[in-house]
């Protein structure tokens, strides 16, 4: 059960309510969903901008080459979507709106991604010019770009004038995983599960399954919109009464960025560097590992039951999910963020360990190393047959993708953790810079996703003739399948997270340093709206011990914990990851208050 969290009160700490916490992660939810719906578009791109539809079936060789065009065109818009993100950061970072700073961008942006792919699925798909097809194509992704930037940029920035608090940014990533199971999960159900159940392959004969057929856009395009616009709607509403002046840094200055200060940023912040290094290589693990063609290559293609086997597996696993990020949630509101990252990316690894172990296992030949669950009669009656090989992936694989997917909803508050950071550094406030400049590394990394999988699915199985999987997909040679199904499924997630654990080992944004962060930050910011010049109150409070005691949030627990026994999976995770987070100074030890000749500037009415 998620704990109450708007119960303790600090004037000091900016505490959000219960439904903003819950609502704002919606925004997330809303990005992707447009994002998982393009995770089809080389389906959809493959076929209809190459005339398929006017001009008759392509041969393999002809369709593997435009499989990777399109796969590289993709790479170099998600590049390009990344080179966007500085020039939207800056724009959040110097707006002040009768909307406020964020909402506008919340607003616009999904509007934009709403009118972009209208027009990319329905308005281009009937002209009969390839290059004309092609050209609107990209002028089509490119305003998708400014929309999807615009809008994602706000969920890493607009949580720090939600809470401060990190006991409350833990709960986020609880509310993140509802907003998951509402958007990546629910629309690859309906994509990969439910549509191809109904909607007849286009053409079967030539390996063209039902994610080519148009009537397969025609009805999950809208229901991805209206989705996207309910949930952004949800987001405004909880963003809406914090986002002001008041909650924008330790003052009202309004940051314009420029080009330098993002290098400046990258270079002296190195938290965010740390953080952006390990959040981009979970996401290219993870846009490869949950993609359509690996899930069809997996279930349908290895296991031969793709419609008895991905809604299961994926309900299974979202169990498992959910009871992993209530105590992950707890965790990091005891421990920290990093904490929590760290602990679940190491469960993770350790169970797909399991996973390959499986995977080497799989024989097409034995159905007891197969996975097996729901069957169909012939009357069309469903019934369950299983076997100890499956409920050993159920485990494995619900335990695996649960701990890992916690680990990268995490890191979104934690990009808030870093915003603070920059504040407590510099003085500065600038969560438009931070969010995008996470968004950029991420980004770029990120659009290797697509072009990965055409070369370690299509390059290593000759029976696919040049298409990634699609269902309905049938191959009698499982050449290169085993190997293909190991690195996309299994290696590249698991070498991901031993990027994220060297990372981690540098990044010393614990919870003690952040409540350091938060105290200097709070006493700093009544100082300077007394009147003290912020560079005298950047000077004058830079430790935890010179801050007093009203300003620190959770004060006690603080000097609870310094006495509190370790467990020894505490001194296991301090002699590995603790190395860079010891704070020497006790709480309040040497306090400097804030000066008299301020205080008595304050009108008693």
């Amino acid at each position: 059960m998620i704990e109450d969290i708007t119960t303790e009160n600090n004037e000091y700490i900016n505490r959000g309510k219960t439904y903003q916490i819950a609502l704002f992660p919606f925004n997330n939810a809303a990005t992707n969903t447009y994002f998982t719906l393009m995770l089809f578009i080389t389906y959809y791109g493959g076929y209809y901008l190459s005339g398929g539809f006017i001009g008759g079936i392509l041969s393999a060789a002809a369709m593997g080459a435009l499989t990777v065009v399109l796969s590289t065109l993709v790479t170099g818009m998600r590049i390009f979507d990344g080179i966007t993100d500085p020039f939207i950061g800056a724009l959040i970072d110097k707006t002040n709106s009768k909307l406020g700073k964020f909402r506008p961008y919340m607003i616009f942006g999904n509007l934009l991604l709403a009118i972009s792919v209208i027009a990319m699925f329905f308005l281009i798909r009937p002209i009969e010019l390839s290059w004309l097809r092609w050209v609107l194509f990209v002028v089509c992704y490119v305003v998708y770009v400014f929309g999807y930037t615009a809008q994602t940029s706000v969920t890493k920035a607009g949580q720090t004038c939600i809470t401060n608090d990190p006991k409350q940014r833990s709960q986020f990533v609880v509310w993140n995983m509802i907003g998951m199971i509402g958007s990546i999960v629910l629309v690859n159900m309906i994509g990969n599960g439910l549509l191809p159940m109904f909607v007849e392959p286009l053409d079967i004969a030539n390996d063209f399954g039902a994610q080519y057929n148009p009537e397969f856009y025609n009805i999950l395009v809208p229901i991805c919109i209206g989705l996207s616009m309910l949930y952004t709607g949800l987001a405004v509403f909880a963003i809406w009464k914090k986002d002001v002046p008041e909650n924008w840094g330790i003052d009202k200055e309004t940051k314009s960025a420029k080009l330098r200060d993002f290098i400046s940023v990258l270079k002296h912040n190195n938290q965010i560097r740390w953080l952006v290094f390990s959040a981009g290589a979970n996401k290219l693990a993870s846009t490869i590992a949950t993609s359509s063609a690996v899930a069809v290559l997996i279930y349908g293609i290895m296991m031969g039951s793709y419609n008895g086997l991905y809604i299961p597996m994926y309900v299974a696993s979202f169990l498992f999910m959910g009871i992993l990020f209530v105590v992950g949630a707890k965790l990091a509101g005891k421990k920290g963020q990093k904490r929590a990252v760290t602990q679940f990316t190491v469960i993770a690894f350790l169970f797909y360990i399991g996973i390959v172990i499986l995977l080497l296992m799989w024989n097409q030949d034995d159905l007891n190393f197969n996975l097996s669950l729901l069957h169909w009669r012939n009357d069309g009656s469903i019934y369950i047959a299983t076997n100890l090989f499956t409920l050993a992936w159920i485990v494995m694989f619900g335990l695996g993708y649960g701990a890992y997917n916690l680990g990268s909803e995490m890191v979104i508050p934690m990009i808030a953790d870093c915003t603070d950071y920059e504040t407590y550094r510099t003085g500065n406030y600038i969560p438009g810079m931070m969010g995008t400049l996470f968004s950029l590394i991420d980004k770029f990394v990120s659009s290797f996703a697509t072009l990965l999988l055409s070369v370690f699915i299509v390059g290593f199985i000759p029976a696919l003739n040049g298409k990634l999987p699609s269902t309905g997909i049938v191959i009698s040679d499982y050449t290169g399948v085993l190997p293909s199904a190991l690195i996309t499924f299994a290696l590249i997630p698991m070498v991901s997270w031993v990027i994220t654990l060297i990372s981690m080992r540098f990044y010393k944004l614990n919870g003690n340093k952040l409540r350091e962060i938060q105290a200097v930050n709070a006493i700093r910011k009544k100082a300077i709206s007394l009147g003290m010049p912020k560079e005298k109150a950047m000077a004058t409070w830079t430790t935890i011990g010179q801050v007093p005691k009203e300003f620190i949030n959770e004060y006690e627990t603080i000097i609870e914990e310094k006495t509190e026994k370790q467990s020894m999976i505490d001194k296991l995770y301090n002699k590995i990851w603790g190395k860079h987070e010891a704070i020497n100074e006790d709480p309040a030890s040497n306090v400097i208050e804030i000066p008299k000749e301020y205080l008595s500037q304050v009108k008693v009415s």
